[in-house]
């Protein structure tokens, strides 16, 4: 049966079990009895029954598992397909993806897209393998979903091109094939074209957006043709949020008021709140976004109707808007921050059980080696005081091991629970002060607030990266890196952040090439850049440059002192925070985390710094001798 896209309802794909018994035809029938081959059909029919009837059960329990998941109990869903996986049988390929569909579902709604993406990987092969064509389509229509919600249009684009195409090709082959999968593939490149746009000078933006208006216009005409009016709804809100962006705002207005009538006479109320919010109709937009739950449809609406009430000097119910705004955020955030603490949890759950296993089987091995021991004690009693003396070291070794990973799993929990406090009292702190401000201030609290949020972000990616290094799932890919090109990505990823600080950025790069792994000294490279952020004042300079083999990041801020400088290059050195120029939380793991980083690249990193002459870290990596192009 044909999935639909991004696992709105469990897969149908093989619901049959293969049934693995011996068809043997000997060269002569005839020597075959009756009473053999009534016997054979008889086995046949009970193992084939047997075998449908297990996997209608697990069907069950994908079934089960995707119940939980629209609920909101992603955990217990992830914890009942992971059950069900180990029930099914190696060779019921079909019959896995159903499990591995509903877990790609499960960690796109956590935000951990790397797995979700390795589940919907699984999905994509076994159907390019199978050749079922409407399927192969939903899967590469959610991997382009995953990849569009991280952030990688490029890449959704073309998966989205390569199911439309597919689509074409089935209309033109199966004539009971009809043309709804081909507008949802299309609408939604359309939304991934805007996506892009926005991060486009002007000049680049009016092809995408000239495309995307085509594409959505192609699967309005197609649903209008077939009847399906909540989606014509949707087809004709998306149209007139690109009308909007194109400039053409009498299209915009009309293709919205025609939206809303849909939604309205639909029911689509997430519809009608998106469409009321692009006619600016930001009261209604309000009302019914906090009747739906709709947060960050409602902040936005009254964020919009605060400016409003400002400019007709109504600055009472300005205020009270804000005061709406600020607990929306706040919530916002809040869900956030549950849903990162359930992706650990989720995690930390699976990394246990694979433990459990680990120590199970570890205990079976225990087992039977003892039984060998102890023949081996009555034959030969030396021999066995030996091979016992190995085994209690060995024990003692594994002891050590489990002991030092609970203490470094506690270590960076305690981090955890000490660093993400801070930020989010910052959080409280600016809340607060953005109550009472007055207009000039407002900016310059939101900036607060936006600071503190990116602090929260570094953290928790910092504790992601050291959580892989200690479990060993850290896997380096060195390549040849051109590090001049790195250092100009990298810089102005962060130049958002810079700006708030009113802080320049300047960068002195050459090709330099080097052999490493590109992601890891990006990260080395984002710490150091934020980290100087953070200790440099108002209106002063950044440095970031290249050279030979290495590459530096030099500020002019507070600096460090020799002691502090050799506790951070200690193993063994604190790990607490210290505070910015403007009163920023430090994660306290970056510079430890850049180390680790950058001895696994077999690199070496100094600190050069005075207190209040500021900091410059050199960075120096094995410098690459191959003739080929770089790999950057």
């Amino acid at each position: 049966m044909t999935r639909t896209s991004l696992c709105a309802t469990p897969r149908r794909g093989d619901t049959n079990l293969t049934v693995g018994h011996d068809q043997r035809h000997g060269r002569d029938l005839r020597q075959h009895t009756i009473v053999s081959i009534i016997l054979s059909i008889v086995l046949s029919l009970s193992l084939t029954a047997a075998q449908a009837q297990s996997s209608e059960a697990l069907l069950q329990l994908v079934d089960s598992a995707y119940a939980e998941a629209m609920s909101g109990s992603l955990p217990e869903a992830i914890r009942i397909n992971e059950e069900g996986l180990a029930l099914v049988p190696p060779d019921s390929l079909g019959l896995l993806c159903e499990f591995y569909s509903c877990l790609l579902y499960c960690y796109h709604r956590l935000g951990d897209y790397e797995q979700a993406l390795h589940y919907g990987e699984l999905c994509l092969t076994y159907d390019e393998a199978q050749g079922d064509k409407s399927n192969l389509s939903a899967s590469l229509g959610n991997l382009a979903g995953i990849y569009s919600s991280a952030g990688k249009h490029d890449v959704a684009m073309d998966y989205l091109n390569r199911a439309i195409r597919i689509e074409e090709e089935l209309l033109e082959t199966d004539p009971e094939h009809t043309e709804k999968s081909l507008a949802v593939r299309q609408a939604m490149l359309g939304e991934v074209l805007v996506a892009k746009s926005m991060s486009l000078p002007e000049k680049e933006r009016t092809p995408l957006l000239a495309k995307a208006l085509q594409l959505t216009k192609d699967a309005y005409r197609i649903d209008t043709e077939a009847g399906r009016q909540a989606q014509v709804g949707m087809r004709l809100s998306q149209l007139g949020s690109i009308y909007k962006q194109i400039g053409d705002t009498a299209q915009a207005r009309e293709c919205n008021e025609r939206a809303l009538a849909i939604a309205r006479e639909t029911g689509n109320r997430a519809t009608e709140t998106i469409t009321l919010l692009q006619l600016g109709r930001y009261r209604e937009a309000a009302d019914l976004a906090n009747d739906l739950g709709m947060k960050r449809q409602e902040l936005e609406a009254c964020r919009n109707l605060a400016a409003t009430e400002k400019e007709a000097r109504n600055f009472e119910e300005a205020t009270t808007l804000l005061e709406r705004a600020a607990e929306l955020d706040e919530a916002i955030r809040t869900e956030e921050t549950e849903r990162q603490l359930t992706l650990w949890q989720v995690r930390y759950d699976t990394q246990q059980k694979e433990q459990q296993l680990q120590l199970q089987e570890q205990t079976i091995q225990s087992q039977k080696m003892r039984s060998h021991w102890l023949i081996a004690l009555i034959v030969m009693a030396l021999t066995a005081i030996v091979t016992l003396v190995l085994y209690a070291r060995l024990q003692a070794l594994r002891k050590r091991e489990v002991e030092e990973t609970a203490h470094a799993k506690d270590r960076y929990y305690t981090i955890l629970s000490h660093d993400l406090r801070n930020p989010m009292m910052a959080q409280q702190q600016v809340l607060q002060m953005l109550h009472k401000t007055t207009e000039g201030q407002t900016k310059v609290s939101i900036g607060k607030l936006i600071a503190s949020n990116g602090a929260q972000l570094e953290l928790l990616g910092n504790l992601q990266e050291l959580a892989m290094l200690q479990l060993g799932k850290r896997i380096l890919q060195p390549t040849r890196l051109d590090l001049g090109g790195l250092v100009g990505d990298t810089v102005a990823a962060q130049r958002n952040i810079s700006d708030l600080k009113d802080i320049a950025i300047t960068t002195q790069v050459q090709r330099t090439l080097v052999s490493a792994d590109r992601e890891t000294i990006r990260t080395v490279l984002r710490n150091l850049i934020s980290n100087a952020i953070k200790f440099s004042r108002e209106g002063s300079t950044i440095e970031v440059g290249t050279c030979s083999n290495s590459f530096f990041v030099r500020d002019h801020g507070i600096g460090m002192s020799d002691e502090r400088i050799k506790a951070l290059l200690s193993t063994s050195g604190s790990l607490l925070s210290e505070m910015g120029t403007s009163g920023e939380n430090g994660t306290g793991i970056g510079l430890p985390l850049c180390l680790e980083l950058v001895k696994l690249n077999n690199g070496s990193l100094e600190i050069q710094s005075s207190v209040g002459n500021g900091t410059t870290i050199t960075v120096r990596l094995p410098q690459c001798d191959s003739p080929t192009t770089p790999n950057s």
